[in-house]
């Protein structure tokens, strides 16, 4: 049974999270197959923003009316993570130095946020564009990069402008405003 929620744009500065007892507080609260991607990472700070995007994830399905206790993950052909029986919750997940982001819709939606510097913000801003297509689409990074084709006119682009020192962009079949979206503190997963 298909549920109907407002498409929401989460962002989450996972810095905090290098604090060792929230993480291991924060840790305890995610599934076993997030607990696993973030043991996979050596490096701390990837730990770190492993466990924001699931912390994250988890947030925007129960404001969508969902517990990822009772989703199971699943991925489709070129990657893009779903839930089995639950094809009408369509999500997508980013993370990049000390940001993690996710994107969650009834319609298909893709998101990228990267750390950008002035000498590379007009490639990255490009990029964040392909790749969140690609999420959204589920379509090879490669394919896309090689100028085969080009985007879907049904689909919509948002850049959000949070002036961060990251770019954030949002491909979706809806156009998405200022109001969908949602800048989380730590305070926001108790």
């Amino acid at each position: 049974m298909s549920k109907a929620f407002e498409t929401k744009i989460y962002v989450f500065d996972t810095s905090v999270l290098q604090d060792e007892s929230l993480f291991k507080k924060f840790y305890r609260t995610v599934p076993s197959f997030r607990q696993k991607k973030v043991d996979f990472y050596k490096d701390y700070k990837d730990k770190c923003l492993s466990l924001g995007v699931g912390l994250v994830l988890i947030k925007a399905l129960k404001s969508a009316g969902y517990d990822i206790k009772n989703l199971e993950w699943a991925y489709y052909e070129n990657g893009r993570p779903y839930f089995k029986g639950n094809e009408e919750i369509q999500f997508a997940l980013s993370h990049s130095h000390e940001r993690a982001l996710c994107a969650i819709s009834v319609n298909r939606i893709g998101c990228d946020v990267e750390f950008v510097t002035p000498d590379n913000e007009t490639e990255i801003e490009q990029w964040t564009k392909i790749e969140s297509y690609a999420k959204a689409t589920d379509l090879e990074l490669a394919y896309l990069l090689s100028g085969k084709t080009a985007p879907d006119s049904k689909f919509h682009f948002k850049q959000l402008e949070l002036k961060d020192g990251y770019i954030y962009t949002v491909c979706s079949e809806e156009e998405i405003n200022d109001n969908q979206v949602q800048v989380l503190k730590i305070e926001d997963f108790d």
